[in-house]
């Protein structure tokens, strides 16, 4: 276990903080796997030494199988914020120098400022936030008191409490739950996400004639839900992984789209990571939109043709260098279009409500994220319920399918549902393009 040391000149060298190091790894087999650290920093960010003590961070502790590609870097964050807070930051007014050290009122005062600190934009930390943080340090703590004993100040009784739960057979059992309980900030967040299907009908036809490398990405996401990061996975056909994409032909026509995004696999020379699949499956093509997406997938192979690409890994997004387009270029390139074509292209429409909402783009940012949830409208509005829209947004669980559903009556009413007509705007364009 690694002391802090005292912060009391002004040598860079000197002045150490805990901070998280992450590793990028690849199997023989293509597949890629991170590999998390907390480390010591020096001011001139440098890493000083490894500290070990990532291991104590609750991640599949109580299973005796644990993924190659499981990490728990998001977590070591908020255990390195608690670290900073207070052996480095309140260490010499707490009189502490050692995670031993450490006792329960200062970990609710460091809860508590976590809680109420006003972030840069001007907000504060949400529930989900506070709550994970909470778990994650009180399950750090817990790990060291099971392995260290006496010699640390805090034990699982001053750490937890037992509560009753009823389990899904309706039996009664005991679990431990943090023992801390914060004041948090509720704030309101708008998110600016809806696009108006008649704003969509523009904007997908204009992506492919000014934004061609990332059209088809957008395509999938509005019409498969993937997240911004998942497209970025997606493969080509012909990938020497297998094929990305898997096209289900009946009599000519398609029947079913599957997108495999089961693992994250490297899909660049440099080792590069192009973006989080946040779960792993094979995605479905939403059916009402096989047409369009259909044409849109020629579109994208007839821009790929003649256009270099590393066919070790066979990327179907790829940037100016033929390596296979990260996020960061994903959301680089979207907010190009959106600024510099997209937004333009509303505020000379005829349709007054096409030219408000282009109004709206220039107070508001849209992002990537904006198309997956346009496809969730969708799918609300045609009806699904909350089991198929899990299945088709590709969630973990239930409660962002929840959400929407709660809000069915707003959707409705201030939205609509793509009709035939999408479709049909799509394939017109893509073919007078292919004339062109």
């Amino acid at each position: 276990m690694l002391e802090t040391q005292e912060i009391q000149g002004i040598d860079p060298e000197k002045e150490l903080r805990y901070g998280v190091y992450s590793i990028q790894g690849t199997l023989e087999s293509g597949q890629s796997f991170t590999r998390s650290f907390i480390v010591l920093r020096n001011g001139y960010g440098m890493i000083d030494s490894f500290t070990g003590l990532e291991k104590y961070v609750a991640f599949y502790q109580y299973r005796t199988y644990k993924p190659i590609d499981s990490d728990p870097g998001s977590k070591l964050y908020y255990v390195t914020q608690m670290l900073n807070y207070i052996l480095v930051d309140h260490g010499e007014e707490y009189g502490v120098r050692h995670v031993f050290e450490i006792t329960r009122d200062m970990l609710e005062e460091f809860f508590y400022a976590y809680a109420l600190e006003v972030k840069e934009d001007g907000t504060h930390r949400s529930r989900d936030s506070i709550e994970v943080c909470i778990a994650t340090v009180v399950g750090f703590m817990g790990n060291l008191s099971w392995k260290y004993g006496g010699f640390m100040k805090v034990n699982h009784s001053l750490l937890y409490k037992e509560k009753l739960i009823y389990d899904r057979r309706g039996k009664q059992k005991k679990i431990s739950v943090p023992d801390f309980q914060v004041n948090g900030v509720n704030e309101i967040k708008y998110i600016f996400r809806d696009i108006p299907t008649k704003a969509f009908e523009i904007m997908i036809p204009l992506a492919f004639r000014y934004a061609p490398d990332i059209a088809f990405a957008m395509c999938v996401q509005a019409f498969a839900g993937l997240r911004p990061g998942e497209v970025c996975n997606v493969r080509r056909a012909d990938s020497p992984y297998g094929p990305g994409i898997i096209i289900t032909e009946i009599g000519g026509q398609a029947s079913k789209v599957e997108i495999d995004i089961r693992k994250e696999l490297k899909l660049r020379s440099d080792d590069v990571k192009v973006g989080d699949i946040k779960k792993e499956r094979t995605q479905y093509v939403y059916p009402m939109f096989l047409d369009a997406f259909m044409k849109a997938y020629e579109l994208h192979m007839k821009y790929m043709e003649g256009r270099k690409f590393e066919k070790d890994y066979g990327p179907m997004f790829v940037n100016k260098r033929g390596m296979a387009m990260t996020y960061k270029n994903y959301k680089e390139a979207f907010d190009r279009f959106v600024n510099d074509h997209f937004r333009q292209a509303l505020m000379n429409s005829e349709d007054p409500e096409l030219r408000i909402y282009g109004q709206l783009l220039y107070e508001n940012t849209l992002s990537p994220h904006a198309l997956r949830h346009w496809f969730t409208v969708q799918l609300v509005l045609r009806g699904e319920d909350i089991g198929n829209l899990q299945f088709w947004r590709g969630d973990k669980s239930p409660q962002s399918a929840f959400t929407y559903l709660q809000n069915k009556g707003d959707l409705n009413r201030e939205l609509s549902a793509a009709s035939s007509r999408l479709v049909e705007l799509l394939m017109n364009f893509m073919e007078e393009n292919d004339d062109e």
